[in-house]
């Protein structure tokens, strides 16, 4: 399959392959942040479900992953998409018996 048709199929796995090395170098960083027992947190100004106001720094919900995602601009919806694409791609052409 050629860089040209990968592409055009699969663009959010392009834009994943392009920040794949500088990813992982922050998801390291943010993992040794749990590992000294830090978290990523975010000023609320609210009132929850029972109308109790939350104003405060919580820690942030989303994990590494969503983080990740999030700040790349990632849609993991996409990628999981592409992936069946992928595997349905490579189903047919296993049955075709079309190996190149």
């Amino acid at each position: 399959m050629t860089e040209l048709h990968k592409e055009f199929f699969y663009p959010e796995h392009e834009k994943l392959k392009k920040v794949e090395q500088i990813s992982h170098r922050i998801g390291e960083f943010l993992d040794w942040l749990g590992e000294e027992d830090m978290r990523i947190c975010e000023f609320l100004d609210c009132v929850d479900d029972e109308g109790f106001p939350m104003k405060g720094y919580w820690p942030v919900r989303d994990g590494i992953l969503e983080l990740l995602a999030r700040y790349f601009d990632i849609d993991m919806k996409k990628i999981e998409s592409e992936k069946q694409a992928m595997l349905q791609a490579l189903r047919e052409r296993n049955r075709d018996g079309n190996s190149d």
